[in-house]
C-alpha cells in the first residue's frame, strides 16, 4: 500500500430514503441504503465494490461524487471535505471527479450527436474554443478507440459497445483523477464486456487514473480490481487485496458469494453454499450483524451486537464476529 494519503477517504457515511406515503397501506419508511461506510481509495489503484443487488454499492458511487447528499458522514477528495460543500465550492472538483454509467443506452442523449455530448463538460467548465475543443475531442475518440468522424454521428448508430466507449470518452474530457464506474459492463454482451475492461486497464495505466469499480460480476473484478470492498445490505463487511478476497474470504457473506460463480470445468466443481431465506429489507434490517439471519455460522452475539469493520489476527480487514480461517470456507 502506497504510503502517500489516500485520494479519496469515506467516514461513517449513511444515506436514507423515504419511501412509500402515509397513504399507502405500508406507510412511510425509512430505507437505510448506506449505514456507517469507511473505506479509503489510493491514487492509481482500483477498488472493486461487490455485493448482490439492493445491497447499496450504485448508492455509494453516487454519493461519492455528490451525486447524492450524504445523510451522515464525511467523503474527503484530494484533501477536501465535499461532504457538505456548496456547489459553487464543489465545481472547480467536479472536473477531477467523473462518472462512467451502467446503461450505455440511457446514459447519451439520443437527440445530440456525439461531438455535441463531449463537448458540453468542456464548456461548462470554460473551455470555449471551438478549435481546441474539437482538437480534443479527436483526442479522446483516440483514447477510446473510435474514429473522429464518429463526432458528427448520433447515439442511436452505434452499438451498445461503441456507446459505452463513448461515456468513457466524456468521462475523461476533463483528464479527471477519480472514475466511478457503475457496472460498466453489465449491460453489454459478453463478447464486448472484455474488451472495454482492457480498455479502462490501458487507460488507467496510460493517464494515471484511479477507478471505483462497481459491479455484481467478480469474474470481471478479479481481473481489474487491486483491491475489493464486499458490501451486504448498505454496509462493508470485507475488504482487502483482491487475491486474498477471492481466494480465502474471511466473512461467511464473501464465501458464499464466491461459492455462487459458476466452474466452467466440470472437475473443479466445489460445493455450494445456500444461503437461507431472503435478504432483510433495508427498511427494516436485522440487529447486530446484518448477516446472521442468513450466516450459516451465526452466534448469539451476532443478533445482539454490531461488528465493527477491523484487521483480525490474519491481518484482514473484517466485519465478522467469528471470521473464517485460512482457506475461507463455510461448514
Amino acid at each position: 500500500m502506497s504510503d502517500a494519503p489516500p485520494l479519496l477517504q469515506v467516514r461513517n457515511l449513511t444515506k436514507h430514503f423515504n419511501v412509500g406515503s402515509r397513504f399507502a397501506s405500508g406507510g412511510r419508511q425509512v430505507v437505510q441504503a448506506l449505514d456507517d461506510v469507511s473505506f479509503d481509495v489510493f491514487a492509481g489503484e482500483t477498488l472493486g465494490l461487490v455485493g448482490e443487488s439492493g445491497c447499496g454499492k450504485s448508492t455509494l458511487g453516487r454519493c461519492l461524487l455528490r451525486l447524492y447528499d450524504a445523510d451522515g458522514g464525511r467523503i474527503l477528495f484530494n484533501g477536501h471535505d465535499i461532504t457538505a460543500m456548496t456547489e459553487r465550492a464543489l465545481r472547480p472538483l467536479r472536473a477531477d471527479m467523473q462518472m462512467v454509467f451502467q446503461d450505455p443506452y440511457a446514459s447519451l442523449n439520443p437527440r445530440r450527436r456525439i461531438g455535441d455530448l463531449l463537448a458540453e463538460a468542456l464548456i461548462a467548465h470554460g473551455q470555449t474554443d471551438a478549435a481546441a475543443n474539437r482538437a480534443r475531442l479527436a483526442e479522446l475518440m483516440g483514447l477510446v478507440g473510435l474514429a473522429p468522424d464518429h463526432l458528427d454521428r448520433f447515439p442511436h448508430e452505434f452499438s451498445g459497445g461503441q456507446r459505452q466507449r463513448i461515456g468513457i470518452a466524456r468521462a475523461l474530457a476533463l483528464n479527471p483523477k477519480l472514475i466511478v464506474a457503475d457496472e460498466p459492463v453489465s449491460a453489454l454482451d459478453v463478447s464486448i464486456q472484455a474488451q472495454v475492461v482492457n480498455l479502462l486497464a490501458d487507460l488507467q495505466e496510460r493517464l494515471a487514473l484511479t477507478y471505483v469499480f462497481i459491479a455484481h460480476d467478480l469474474s470481471v473484478v478479479r481481473h481489474i480490481a487491486d483491491r475489493v470492498a464486499v458490501m451486504y445490505l448498505g454496509t462493508i463487511v470485507e475488504i482487502g487485496a483482491t487475491d486474498d478476497v477471492l481466494h480465502e474470504p474471511a466473512h461467511p457473506y464473501t464465501a458464499a458469494l464466491i461459492s455462487a460463480v459458476p466452474e466452467p470445468d466440470p472437475l473443479a466443481q466445489t460445493a455450494r453454499t445456500i444461503l437461507q431465506g431472503e435478504p432483510p429489507s433495508p427498511a427494516n434490517p436485522p440487529s447486530g450483524c446484518r448477516f446472521h439471519t442468513r450466516c450459516p455460522i451465526a452466534q448469539p452475539r451476532c443478533a445482539g451486537e454490531r461488528p465493527n469493520l477491523s484487521a483480525d489476527a490474519a491481518g484482514r480487514t473484517v466485519a465478522c464476529h467469528f471470521p473464517l480461517t485460512a482457506g475461507g470456507r463455510l461448514p
